[in-house]
C-alpha cells in the first residue's frame, strides 16, 4: 500500500466563546487538516493544531511545509508501524520543529495503517485498555471574570473533579475565585496555569504565597519558557509543585529540565512534541525519573481530540486536559462519544473520527 496524494486544507475553527490566557485570546483556531490517500483507496486524516505563541507555526507556514514534505511522502509504503516511524524520521530530519504539522502527518499515517490492519491507533501502539477518561475543566480568563459559581457547579455536576484556572491577569479576581471554589468543593483538585505570566521568580512567588491556603496541586508554567533556571529556583522556594508546559516541547527539553531539578511535573502535548512516537519516549523518561505528567492539548476539533484520546491510553497521566466539543462552534469532525466530562476512547479502525465535509475525504 503506497501513498498517492498529500493535501493540506485550511481549517479555521470558530470557538463558541473567546478563550483567553496570558499570551493570547482565541476566538478561532487557525489550523490545517492533513489528508493522505493511498492506492488502496484508504484515506487518513490528521489535525495540525498550529499555535504561533507556543510552536511558532502558522497556517501559511504549515501549508508551505506540506509542499516540502510531499516528495518524502509520495510513493511511501505503509504496511507496518515501522514504515510509519521511518517516514516520520525522514520528515523530521528535513523539517526542523513544525511539531504540530508533524503530529497531523503522523495522525494521517497511523489512521491509514489502522484502517489497513483493522485496529484503532492505540491498539497498534500497545495502549492500555480504557473505555473512557475523565477530562478536567479548564477556566479561561473570560470564564473567571464571569459567574464563577454557575460554571463551577455545572462542571462539578457533570463529573469534572480537576479544575484548572488560568492566572496572571487579575490577581484579586483570580484569588477570590480560587478560594471560593475551594470552599465550595474541598474534594476537587485545583491547578493553576500562568502561561508564562510572570517576569521574575519574585513575582511568581508573591502570587503563589497568597494562594497556598487553597490546597493547589501544582502551578503550570509560571515563568517565561526559556527561564529554566528560574523554574528551578522557584521550585525550591515555593511549596506548590511546579509544572512545565511551554518550557518543554520534546524529550531533549525534558532531559534539560530534569537535569536542573526544575520541575515536579510536565504537561505533554502532541502538538508540542511532534506526535505519539515522541510522546511515548517522553512518558518512558518520566516514568524512569519519577516525573508526573499530564496530557494536554491546544483546543481541537474532533479530529485532533481523537488523536489525543489515543494518546490517553499510553501512560499514567495525572490529568486529561483535552477539548470538549462544547467549546467548538463549528466542528468539522465527527465520530467521538462524550458523556459530560467522560470522553470515550475511539474503538473503530484507525483514528476513529472523520471529517464531515466531503471536501476533505
Amino acid at each position: 500500500m503506497n501513498i498517492t496524494k498529500i493535501t493540506g486544507y485550511k481549517t479555521t475553527i470558530p470557538l463558541k466563546e473567546s478563550f483567553g490566557y496570558f499570551t493570547a485570546s482565541l476566538t478561532h483556531l487557525p489550523y490545517v487538516c492533513v489528508v493522505l490517500e493511498t492506492d488502496e483507496e484508504l484515506i487518513g486524516v490528521g489535525e495540525a493544531a498550529l499555535a504561533w505563541d507556543v510552536t511558532g507555526e502558522t497556517q501559511a507556514g504549515a501549508l508551505a511545509c506540506i509542499d516540502l514534505a510531499r516528495p518524502m511522502l509520495a510513493g511511501s509504503s505503509i504496511e507496518t508501524i515501522e514504515d510509519v516511524k521511518k517516514i516520520i524520521e525522514q520528515v523530521s530530519i528535513a523539517l526542523y520543529a513544525n511539531t504540530a504539522l508533524k503530529t497531523g502527518i503522523e495522525s494521517a499515517l497511523l489512521d491509514i495503517l489502522g484502517q489497513h490492519l483493522h485496529l484503532p491507533i492505540h491498539a497498534i501502539l500497545g495502549g492500555k485498555e480504557k473505555e473512557y477518561v475523565i477530562l478536567q475543566r479548564t477556566f479561561s480568563f473570560e470564564e473567571i471574570a464571569s459567574d464563577k459559581i454557575v460554571l463551577a457547579k455545572d462542571a462539578y455536576a457533570r463529573g469534572a473533579r480537576t479544575f484548572k484556572y488560568k492566572v496572571g491577569k487579575n490577581w484579586k479576581k483570580e484569588l477570590d475565585v480560587i478560594y471560593d471554589v475551594r470552599s465550595m468543593y474541598p474534594d476537587i483538585t485545583i491547578t493553576l496555569d500562568a502561561n508564562q505570566a510572570w517576569d521574575t521568580v519574585e513575582l511568581a512567588r508573591n502570587f503563589l504565597e497568597k494562594v497556598e491556603g487553597a490546597n493547589i496541586s501544582w502551578i503550570e508554567q509560571p515563568l517565561h519558557a526559556p527561564d529554566i533556571e528560574g523554574l528551578a529556583l522557584l521550585r525550591h522556594q515555593c511549596s506548590i509543585p511546579v509544572m512545565a508546559d511551554e518550557s518543554c516541547h520534546t524529550l531533549r527539553d525534558l532531559k534539560i529540565l530534569q537535569s536542573l531539578n526544575a520541575i515536579d511535573l510536565v504537561n505533554l502535548k502532541l502538538a508540542k512534541c511532534g506526535g505519539l512516537f515522541e510522546l511515548v519516549r517522553m512518558i518512558d523518561f518520566c516514568e524512569v525519573h519519577a516525573i508526573r505528567y499530564a496530557l494536554g492539548d491546544m483546543l481541537h476539533s474532533s479530529i485532533g481530540t481523537a488523536y489525543n484520546l489515543h494518546a490517553a491510553t499510553l501512560g499514567n497521566f495525572a490529568t486529561y486536559d483535552l477539548t470538549l466539543p462544547d467549546r467548538i462552534r463549528d466542528d468539522y469532525g465527527e465520530g467521538l462519544m462524550f458523556e459530560d466530562y467522560r470522553a470515550y476512547i475511539p474503538k473503530s479502525p484507525g483514528l476513529g473520527a472523520r471529517p464531515k465535509n466531503k471536501m476533505f475525504i
